[in-house]
């Protein structure tokens, strides 16, 4: 339950930032509200990467060094992700296509390739959907797991060698590359380290560490001025490390305390993180529509501050309308095929086994 919070609450985050960077966009008045909360704000993304490098341990831990379980994890992590991606994405393609918006990609066999992969077909593809960049990190991470799978120790000699590029590429070279040599994949490697803990440590240990954790980040956060751009992200990779590092000790305390008493967090808190990924797929999209909206029928009105609300609030129940209408109906169907898949893949005296006796 706790991990479903921590998704609602990174959702939130990115929906922050986007809507005060989208609002301060010329075409939509240049309207500025919140600036200094939302331009750290970023640090989501770190704490999507951590979450999921805690998560795929978490989830498929016990597939190490089994090949044989490797093509139910490739089937399964593709599910959860392409599928609704791929409905998203390609109603916004047809409506950048019948003129909605201003249509910021090319329409290139590479760029598509690329957006509908999530794998990089060329060098700086352009994606429909802008958030889509994380996702292409996140089939990244998916491949490096799938090695672990195959063999325990060749998956563990590609993640050393892996975190060895990282750090060479960017304090050595001062790479500014958004693929496997990028700091962003350092979080994913926290998140492993989170859930080897959590495997591991006392669960008393669950309050110190949120306490802990959570002051490391309002002192990093104190301490950094923020970020308006990925560029700027990316040219900064100690920020991006060190930010990792409180995300997964509030990750961490957070799994250990829930497992010490057992609470239940609120159900709309657990909801926001259901409906977390179709939120993130969709909300830049309506922000900028709502923007558009705003500054076309009533510019000027309402301020700045009531605008960044009033949108903020919009994105957020569009993104649970869109879970609840599109990705949970999806995400059952596909669940309803992977458990007719495995009936049918059964050996023929397993199903018998498993029959009820008459």
């Amino acid at each position: 339950m706790s991990l479903q919070v921590i998704r609602g609450l990174t959702a939130l985050s990115i929906a922050a930032i986007h809507v005060s960077i989208i609002m301060a966009k010329p075409e939509y008045g240049a309207m500025q509200a919140f600036g200094w909360a939302t331009s750290r704000c970023w640090m989501g993304v770190n704490l999507f990467f951590v979450l999921s490098g805690f998560i795929i341990f978490f989830a498929h831990g016990k597939d190490v060094g089994c090949p044989e379980r490797l093509p139910t994890y490739a089937w399964r992590r593709a599910c959860r992700v392409y599928p609704v991606y791929w409905i998203f994405l390609g109603a916004f393609v047809l409506a950048a296509l019948a003129g909605f918006g201003h249509r910021s990609f090319r329409m290139t066999v590479g760029d598509l390739g690329s957006a509908f992969t999530l794998v990089h077909w060329i060098d700086d593809p352009t994606l429909p959907l802008k958030v889509a960049w994380t996702l292409v990190f996140e089939v990244s991470f998916y491949a490096m797991f799938a090695l672990l799978i195959v063999n325990r120790r060749v998956g563990q000699l590609a993640f050393g060698l892996w975190l060895a590029s990282i750090m060479i590429a960017s304090f050595g070279f001062g790479s500014l590359s958004m693929g496997w040599t990028s700091m962003w994949n350092i979080n994913f490697f926290y998140g492993a380290i989170a859930f080897q803990a959590f495997r591991r440590l006392d669960d008393r240990w669950g309050v110190p560490l949120l306490v802990a954790g959570l002051g490391l980040l309002v002192t990093l956060g104190l301490l950094h001025e923020g970020y308006s751009s990925i560029e700027t992200q990316q040219g900064d990779p100690l920020w991006l490390m060190l930010i990792g590092v409180p995300f997964a000790m509030l990750l961490l305390g957070s799994a250990l305390a829930e497992r010490r008493y057992r609470f239940r967090p609120p159900a709309i808190f657990v909801l926001l993180g259901e409906a977390s990924f179709a939120t993130y797929l969709v909300h830049s999209a309506v922000i900028s529509a709502l923007c558009g909206m705003l500054h076309h029928h009533a510019p000027g009105f309402p301020a700045p501050r009531l605008a960044f609300g009033l949108i903020f609030v919009m994105a957020i129940l569009i993104g649970l309308a869109a879970h609840l209408v599109v990705e949970r109906p999806v995400l059952r169907l596909v669940k309803r095929i992977d458990t007719h898949r495995r009936r049918v893949s059964r050996p023929p005296e397993v199903a018998l086994a498993a029959a009820p006796a008459s």
